[in-house]
């Protein structure tokens, strides 16, 4: 799989798996018509939830042991895997946010793939039911975000050592994270790692013929969609696009998207953001990749390369940490000499 690094921190991997693109056509022939004919009223979202149920069915990932526990009054699934990480990773914690446009999805949707990162990293994985719609915009979606993210600093070995995690919608709320820990004085995340994050409310505000690309998800689902992720109870805070929101309060980050998907050109944007600021950012596109494929575990050959990808990063991240950490108890040792 050829890859040449393009503009800034962004990786493009040129060359896609034969299962990537038998993969990536039907998606295109199939989920797109779907998606664009599918009703977004209460009663429609509503019949989204049997997905949930349905890979609620399915046998739990092995190498992991999972329970259910409360984070700040919500629940959340926790893979904890049977191999712990004795390395730069060791006391990590990972709370992971899952995608589905705040219309679906959860827990046992991405049970796979909190797993394979829980054995990947060697750390406990916390998988969020937040509230979403037909029930709750994006604005309580984030509320619920923010309150477990506190609850695991209290709950966690390292509160310092805290990475967040999602796609899609999940990335959006890993990102407000972020932005909202640093409004509230609260310790940020370690890093940020997104997943074809969704980075903006407004993802249809680039050009309409760049858009149109995304291999299955149509434009028209997105404008359907936009005025149902403004239902309350709880108003969205800060801005709605953490592309926007000041580059001093994302950590490290490693992103990864699919080249010509509907939210590229604004995981770009804050790569670029970050990256002429100084800041740590790694993002990687896939060619002929569809929209959050890592999520797909081990389906393809680049869902596991952008596991593996995000293994490394977060090690390196941890290991500049403790170098420092190091070197900052060795000079206090000297000066108290």
């Amino acid at each position: 799989m050829s890859a040449r690094q393009a503009e800034g921190a962004v990786t493009v991997h040129e060359t896609p798996s034969v299962p990537a693109l038998l993969l990536y056509w039907p998606a295109r022939l199939l989920l797109k018509t779907a998606y664009r004919l599918w009703p977004l009223g209460d009663r429609g979202i509503r019949v989204l939830t049997f997905i949930e149920v349905l890979f609620g069915w399915l046998p739990n990932p092995p190498n992991v042991d999972l329970t259910t526990v409360d984070l700040g009054g919500v629940e959340a699934e926790l893979s904890v895997p049977r191999t712990s990480a004795h390395d730069q990773l060791r006391g990590v914690s990972v709370l992971y946010l899952h995608g589905g446009g705040f219309l679906f999805c959860g827990p046992a949707t991405h049970r796979r793939v909190c797993a394979r990162l829980a054995e990947t990293l060697g750390v406990p994985v916390y998988s969020l039911r937040y509230r979403q719609l037909p029930e709750a915009g994006a604005g309580t979606s984030v509320q619920d975000a923010c309150d477990a993210y506190r609850a695991l600093l209290d709950r966690a070995d390292a509160p310092d050592k805290v990475v967040v995690a999602g796609d899609s919608a999940g990335g959006f709320l890993a990102a407000k994270i972020c932005e909202l820990a640093a409004t509230d004085g609260v310790p940020r995340p370690a890093a940020f790692v997104g997943y074809s994050p969704q980075l903006s409310l407004d993802p249809d505000r680039h050009d309409p013929a760049l858009l149109k690309r995304d291999a299955y998800m149509p434009l028209s689902a997105i404008r359907r969609a936009k005025p149902r992720w403004e239902r309350g109870p709880v108003a969205l805070r800060g801005t709605r696009s953490p592309v926007d929101a000041p580059v001093e309060v994302f950590p490290p980050t490693f992103l990864t998207a699919a080249d010509r998907e509907l939210l590229e050109p604004d995981i770009r944007a804050l790569t670029g953001r970050l990256h002429a600021a100084g800041r740590a950012v790694e993002t990687h596109v896939w060619r002929r990749g569809v929209h959050a494929f890592p999520v797909l575990d081990a389906l393809t050959s680049e869902s596991r390369a952008a596991m593996r990808l995000t293994g490394e990063f977060l090690r390196e991240v941890f290991g500049r940490t403790d170098t420092a950490r190091l070197e900052t108890v060795e000079v206090a040792d000297d000066r108290a000499g």
